[in-house]
């Protein structure tokens, strides 16, 4: 990686403290200079239309400086995951096309074993039955088989299969250490 692709954060924020300064001195001066041109006389119209130009093209700089700085920030932010989020994240893309180049909704989506995990502990604590458990378990390895057309429903089963007697190795475990 180049050193402009390493630092881009603090190259975008140099840039709308720069663009913030000066659409601030733009307005400034211009204002002073209006405030002169009344009190010596003179072609108000000129003056007022330069600051007002200068300035609106230093704030619509400074709008695009910040927009990029928060899609470069939330591109290396880490996010806990929650499919209530990213189902809202996805919706959002799918209305406005944009966000869709933030990767906000596939940022949020839990990934299989996160998943996994979460209805393990649901069958744990007694908030769904075996049936239901398996039911649920079957929805969620065919919406990754869905997602990952490579991979063939065997395999997915199997590491199931596999991360399952993982965890169950490991409640024993702990079991016997306490």
């Amino acid at each position: 990686m180049s050193w402009v692709s390493d630092n881009r954060h603090w190259l975008l924020f140099a840039g709308v403290v720069l663009t913030t300064l000066g659409a601030a001195g733009v307005a400034v001066v211009g204002l002073v200079a209006t405030v002169s041109t009344l009190v010596a006389g003179g072609p108000l119209l000129g003056i007022v239309a330069a600051t007002v130009l200068g300035t609106l093209l230093l704030a619509g700089l400074d709008v695009v400086f910040v927009a990029a700085l928060a899609s470069e920030l939330a591109s290396r932010a880490s996010f806990p995951t929650n499919q209530g989020a990213a189902d809202a994240f996805h919706r959002a893309e799918r209305f406005v096309p944009p966000l869709r180049s933030l990767g906000l909704g596939d940022r949020f989506e839990p990934s299989l074993d996160e998943r996994k995990a979460a209805l393990d502990e649901r069958y744990v604590e007694g908030d769904l039955s075996e049936r239901e458990y398996e039911a649920e378990l079957q929805t969620l390895l065919a919406e990754h088989d869905e997602s990952i057309p490579n991979v063939s429903r065997e395999t997915a089963l199997e590491a199931a299969d596999a991360h399952e007697t993982h965890e169950i190795h490991e409640t024993r475990e702990v079991e016997r250490e306490t």
